[in-house]
């Protein structure tokens, strides 16, 4: 990694009308600003619902249901791993069919009389 990506850097970014000072890494400013885009969106979107509601509510609601996606998120790609891992027994069944297969190769291979 670059000493330039390293160097920390103050961004001025904007959320919902407010102006905020951000420290981050060069490497993640892009990031930063994608979050930042993000945020925004959400909250602009709350705060169409109803125009009476504070700032600091709409942040909460928006941090809230951004937390809800990113645990649900993480939920799904768990299943997904746990589906994708085999346990031993699915491993041995498959070496099992996998020899069952290979034999059956070899004995049609070694009479090439029947093949045709």
């Amino acid at each position: 990694m670059t000493a330039a990506q390293e160097r920390t850097l103050a961004l001025d970014v904007q959320v919902l009308g407010h102006a905020y000072k951000v420290a981050c890494k060069e490497r993640e400013r892009v990031a930063l600003l994608e979050a930042v885009a993000m945020l925004n969106e959400r909250m602009e979107a709350i705060q169409s619902g109803n125009k009476s509601i504070s700032v600091e509510r709409i942040a909460v609601i928006a941090a809230l249901n951004l937390a809800n996606e990113l645990l649900q998120t993480r939920i799904e790609r768990d299943d997904a791993r746990k589906d994708a891992a085999s346990t031993p027994e699915d491993i041995l069944s498959v070496q099992r069919r996998l020899r069952e297969l290979h034999l059956s190769i070899d004995k049609v291979l070694a009479e090439p009389e029947k093949i045709l």
